[in-house]
C-alpha cells in the first residue's frame, strides 16, 4: 500500500464518492465540502488515484479540535490517519 498525500482540495464529485463508500454516509456532502473549501489547510489521501481520506485544520471556534479527518474504514489504523493528523497539526497555524 502506497498512499499519496496532496494538500489540494479534491473535487466535489470525488468527495461525494468518498462519502458514499463509507458505512455512515449520512453526512451532508455539500455542507461538509464547503467546510473543506473554507479551511486554511486541507490534506487528501489517495490510494492508486482513489480518494480514501481527507482532513482539514479545525477553525479556532471549534473548541478542543485540531483537525477533522474523514477516512474509509479499511484505511483507519494503518498509520495513514496518524500521519495526516501530524501534518494537519503542524499546519494548524495560518
Amino acid at each position: 500500500m502506497k498512499i499519496a498525500l496532496n494538500n489540494e482540495l479534491p473535487g466535489l464529485n470525488e468527495y461525494r464518492e468518498l462519502l458514499s463508500s463509507m458505512e455512515d454516509n449520512s453526512l451532508d456532502a455539500g455542507q461538509q465540502y464547503e467546510q473543506f473549501c473554507n479551511s486554511r489547510y486541507v490534506l487528501a489521501a489517495y490510494d492508486q488515484g482513489r480518494l480514501v481520506g481527507i482532513g482539514r485544520v479545525a477553525e479556532e471556534s471549534e473548541a478542543n479540535q485540531v483537525c477533522h479527518i474523514t477516512m474509509l474504514q479499511n484505511y483507519r489504523g494503518r498509520d495513514v490517519d496518524t500521519y495526516m493528523r501530524k501534518l494537519l497539526f503542524v499546519n494548524r497555524i495560518g
